[in-house]
C-alpha cells in the first residue's frame, strides 16, 4: 500500500470491490442491508463510494459475501484510512466530486500519461501560465480563481516528491504557440517545459500540426497507473461522454492504453520535440 492513498479514491475503490464481491456471491442489496441492519440506500452509497466507511461494516460484508480473509484484510485496512483528510482538503470548495476522485488517484499514481490538445498540461504549467489560464475561464468564478490556480500548482508537487510521479506528456504543437498570458508568459512556459524534459522521470513529446489526423483527435485524456490497483482513465470534455474518471473498467483502460501507445509513436520524439520548442522560443524573441 502506498503512503499517498487518498480517502476519496479509497472509498470509490472499496465500493467497487464491495459491489463486485456482492455480485460474485449472488447477494442482493436487500440481503446485504439486512446483514448490517441498515437501509438498502446505505449499501448503494457504500458501493458508489459516497458513504463514509466504517471498517467493521466492510469486514462484515466481505465475510457475508464469503471473501477469503487474505483478500478481505487489505480492504478493511483501506477502510480504516478512508476517513483521513485529503491532501487537497484546503481546496475542497473549488473541487467537484468527480474531480476529487481524480486528484486523489493522481496522488497515488506511479505513472501518468497525459495527452493535451489546447493547453500545456497542468502538471507542467508555470504559475503565471496557470493564473492566466484560470483568469480566462468562464467556468471558474472570479473569487475562486486564485484557489484553482494554487491547486494546479499544488498538484505539481508529485513531480518533486522523494518518489516522484513518472510523467509522459504528448502536447499538440498548436498549444505551444497559443500566447496564453501574453508572449512573455508563453516564452517562460516553453523554457520551463524544456527544463522539465531534462528530468529523468519526465518525458515530453510534441504532436506536430503537420501530422494531420491521428489517434488522439477524440479529445484529451489522462491515463494513470498504480502500484496497488488497476489503471484509471480521466476524460474531460469528451465529445460523447463528457467529464469522468474511471477505474475498474478494463475495456476503457485498454482502449486508452492503446491510444497512448499510438500517440507516442506518432508524435516527435523528445529530442526533436525539445528542438521544436526551442525554435518557437527563438521566434518569440
Amino acid at each position: 500500500m502506498t503512503e499517498r492513498m487518498d480517502p476519496v479514491s479509497l472509498r470509490r475503490r472499496i465500493g467497487a470491490r464491495l459491489r463486485q464481491a456482492r455480485a460474485d456471491a449472488g447477494r442482493t442489496t436487500s440481503e446485504a442491508a439486512a446483514e448490517l441492519g441498515c437501509s438498502r440506500g446505505k449499501i448503494s452509497q457504500m458501493e458508489a463510494g459516497m458513504y463514509r466507511l466504517q471498517h467493521r461494516d466492510v469486514r462484515d460484508l466481505l465475510r457475508f459475501y464469503g471473501v477469503a480473509q487474505s483478500s478481505a484484510e487489505p480492504l478493511v485496512e483501506w477502510a480504516k484510512r478512508s476517513s483521513e483528510p485529503s491532501w487537497w482538503a484546503p481546496y475542497a470548495e473549488v473541487v467537484e466530486d468527480w474531480f476529487a476522485f481524480f486528484l486523489g488517484s493522481e496522488g497515488e499514481a506511479v505513472r501518468e500519461f497525459n495527452y493535451e490538445q489546447l493547453v500545456v498540461p497542468g502538471l507542467l504549467q508555470t504559475a503565471e501560465y496557470a493564473a492566466a489560464l484560470t483568469a480566462a475561464s468562464r467556468s471558474v468564478a472570479e473569487e475562486d480563481r486564485g484557489k484553482v490556480a494554487e491547486l494546479r500548482l499544488e498538484r505539481q508537487r508529485r513531480l518533486t516528491d522523494e518518489d516522484p510521479l513518472v510523467l509522459h506528456a504528448v502536447i499538440e504543437e498548436s498549444a505551444l504557440r497559443r500566447p496564453i498570458g501574453g508572449l512573455a508568459v508563453l516564452r517562460n512556459q516553453l523554457r520551463h517545459l524544456v527544463e522539465m524534459a531534462d528530468l529523468s522521470h519526465v518525458e515530453i513529446q510534441v504532436m506536430p500540426t503537420g501530422v494531420g489526423a491521428h489517434s488522439g483527435l477524440d479529445g484529451k485524456f489522462v491515463l494513470l497507473e498504480f502500484q496497488d490497483f488497476g489503471p484509471g482513465v480521466f476524460l474531460e470534455g469528451h465529445p460523447v461522454i463528457g467529464a469522468r474518471f474511471e477505474v475498474e473498467d478494463p475495456t476503457l483502460t485498454e482502449t486508452y492504453t492503446s491510444i497512448a501507445k499510438a500517440l507516442r509513436e506518432e508524435a516527435l520524439d523528445q529530442q526533436r520535440s525539445i528542438e521544436l520548442m526551442e525554435s518557437v522560443i527563438a521566434e518569440l524573441g
